[in-house]
């Protein structure tokens, strides 16, 4: 378990060497710049190691010992020009959240529902097959989505030999976006007072909290395009422009892609902002652009080889598409309205419903259906309801309306033009493509967080412009804006039952506890069937707990099917059908010989087995009858030619 530590200490060590080499930077600036490093590097390392299917323990905790030894030589080398970090009393309170955070994200496992779903399941593949090909399944998501964060989740996991270090990404990204819009605000014109305020302001926006705790990769993307955002703002406005600025906004919009293709949203603002600028230097631009594309290529050719589209093809059978398609104004008008009711929510259920009946009577105005399923995520149904402990569904009412107040601020005072009117063209511009650009669903604040850590530094600097009233004013009303979401309602640290109270198994399913029960019923199945080669099917599932359950209980020779190209070929001896579907009593998986007959007491899932086997096993319950004909099943996805 020590060994996945290296993964993360790399970090603020390479921040001490950054402050050692280059001790102009600044101490945050040198943990920017150690993150775009770390992540970056990190990004490479998979990409090479994958290649050459050498993902294995051995040789990349050789590659983090060896980092952690050139760090270690640049630390000692520049120990001299080391100054120790000066941080105000009001830096040691702010701190108190950040550690708040990495106990939670240290005590509780990954449970966030897409993270079981297939952020880590993919990882497990990986780590399997000893590279990042794609596999079968009939699960895209595991394929087709930028794969960086979960990378640094895949080394901890190689390393720790579990999901201890599973939330870490994401705390890390927390803290980078606590620094990044500091930094930003003092690029924005902001004191002192402006950088801690900013800070703040991101620190207690509840979906940044709740992710900072989580195996998601929201606050990860959000965090890399700010940096984006800071080198972007200090490239439009500064004289001369390095080249050193040029390449940091690259990496940092690259690794932005390489985490999340929301990227591509809020990034088109930022990068309008630079057209003057990189059309005055084509060097600069061409570099920027190179630093970016370079770090997603790799991905993107696996993707076009497996779909034949960089992006990948989410093949949503049940209606599951999310972005829009070929959006008219009314579609866009009616996305604004109920993506700023994800904010404008309130703890008063008679607020909420007005607002719920004008936003329905807007549509009625629009002659559009507020639940139209073309600008509507799957089958979910528009609502306003208020959920700050919840990860998916809390927003950031008090930042939602500081924004406002600090746009009508800007746009009523002269001169209009400078620095701050470029932050809030950014903010809205990404807000604006997001809506028109992206369906609505009740989880979409969590996805708008880029352009919120660019509102923070704004709320900030327009804060301090009115006066120190104004800016405690503003603190009061985000600390008063958070504490409704102090705790994540799937990590609790002090409603019972707490997340050390209770094991890590059931705390896997602190979203749904019945899930503990019937994936435990799978597991012993499975290990009554002596099954050791797993099929996994499950498009909406959450099979990682009971991946890591089966395959430390399976033995040494147990292995998930799907890696090719032996999957092409052999089938496995065993398949989970892990969603809420009719189960038939048989089916016959890709190149099997026989049936597989349904087997154990398992409901509402189901596992499959040879029927050569089927006989032989009575530890479990009773087979179903097989009289009935056999059903052939497509049970996995293939790459299109």
């Amino acid at each position: 378990m020590i060994y996945g530590l290296l993964v993360f200490s790399a970090v603020p060590l390479a921040t001490v060497a950054w402050r050692a080499t280059w001790p102009d930077r600044g101490w945050r600036e040198a943990f920017v710049l150690a993150m775009l490093a770390w992540g970056l590097g990190v990004l490479v390392a998979t990409e090479v190691l994958g290649a050459l299917h050498a993902l294995g323990f051995g040789p990349v905790l050789v590659g983090w010992l060896l980092v952690h030894g050139g760090l270690l030589r640049l630390v000692w080398r520049g120990r001299a020009r080391i100054a120790r970090p000066e941080i105000s009393g009001a830096g040691w309170l702010l701190a108190a959240l950040p550690v708040l955070a990495l106990a939670t994200a240290l005590l509780a496992p990954p449970n966030t529902p897409d993270a079981l779903s297939y952020h880590l399941p993919r990882q497990a593949m990986w780590l399997q097959q000893r590279s990042l090909d794609h596999f079968f399944t009939v699960n895209d998501r595991a394929l087709m989505m930028p794969p960086l964060a979960e990378m640094i989740q895949a080394h901890a996991l190689l390393l720790s030999g579990g999901d201890f270090f599973a939330n870490l990404p994401q705390w890390f990204a927390y803290v980078l976006g606590l620094v990044v819009v500091s930094l930003l605000a003092r690029q924005l014109g902001g004191g002192p007072r402006a950088q801690w305020l900013a800070a703040l302001v991101c620190a207690t926006l509840p979906m940044a909290w709740h992710e900072a705790s989580s195996a998601k990769n929201d606050l990860l993307v959000a965090a890399w395009l700010a940096v984006f955002a800071l080198y972007g703002f200090r490239l439009a406005r500064c004289e001369p422009r390095p080249w050193s600025d040029w390449l940091a906004a690259g990496v940092g919009l690259g690794l932005a892609l390489a985490t999340k293709t929301t990227a591509l949203i809020f990034c088109l603002p930022i990068l309008a902002l630079l057209g003057r600028t990189a059309w005055r230097a084509p060097r600069g631009a061409a570099l920027l652009l190179v630093a970016a594309l370079l770090p997603v290529a790799p991905h993107a050719m696996r993707n076009v080889r497996w779909y034949g589209t960089p992006l990948g093809v989410h093949r949503a059978e049940d209606g599951g598409e999310q972005e829009m398609i070929a959006p008219a104004l009314r579609d866009v008008v009616s996305n604004v309205a109920r993506n700023a009711t994800l904010h404008a929510v309130t703890p008063w259920a008679s607020i909420n419903r007005l607002m719920l009946a004008a936003v329905v009577r807007l549509h009625h105005w629009l002659g559009a259906d507020v639940n139209d399923p073309r600008t509507t995520l799957w089958v979910l149904h528009y609502e306003v309801d208020w959920g700050p402990r919840d990860e998916m569904v809390a927003g950031a009412p008090a930042a939602f309306l500081l924004g406002l107040a600090a746009a009508l601020a800007l746009l009523w005072r002269r001169p209009r033009r400078g620095a701050k009117l470029a932050a809030l063209v950014v903010v809205a511009g990404g807000m604006l493509l997001y809506c028109a650009v992206l369906k609505w669903q009740p989880a979409g604040a969590r996805l708008q967080l880029p352009a919120f850590l660019v509102l923070a530094a704004l709320i900030a600097v327009v804060a301090e412009d009115f006066g120190p009233r104004t800016i405690v004013f503003v603190a009061a009303a985000c600390v008063l804006g958070w504490l409704p979401a102090v705790e994540t309602g799937n990590r609790p640290l002090w409603s019972a039952p707490q997340v050390w109270a209770a094991s890590r198994w059931e705390n896997y399913f602190r979203f749904d506890p019945p899930e503990a029960a019937r994936q435990e019923a799978c597991v012993q199945t499975l290990l009554a069937a002596r099954v050791s080669s797993l099929q996994i099917v499950s498009r909406h599932g959450f099979p990682w707990p009971l991946m890591r359950r089966w395959r430390a209980e399976a033995g040494a020779g147990a292995k998930f099917w799907g890696p090719l190209p032996e999957s092409a070929e052999t089938p496995p001896d065993g398949v989970l059908v892990l969603d809420f579907i009719p189960h038939p009593p048989s089916l016959h998986p890709p190149n099997a010989r026989e049936d597989f007959l349904r087997v154990g007491a398992t409901g509402p899932y189901a596992v499959y087995i040879p029927a050569s086997r089927a006989a032989m096993v009575r530890s479990i319950s009773a087979l179903q009858s097989a009289s009935d004909p056999p059903v052939a099943v497509a049970m996995s996805s293939a790459p299109r030619r």
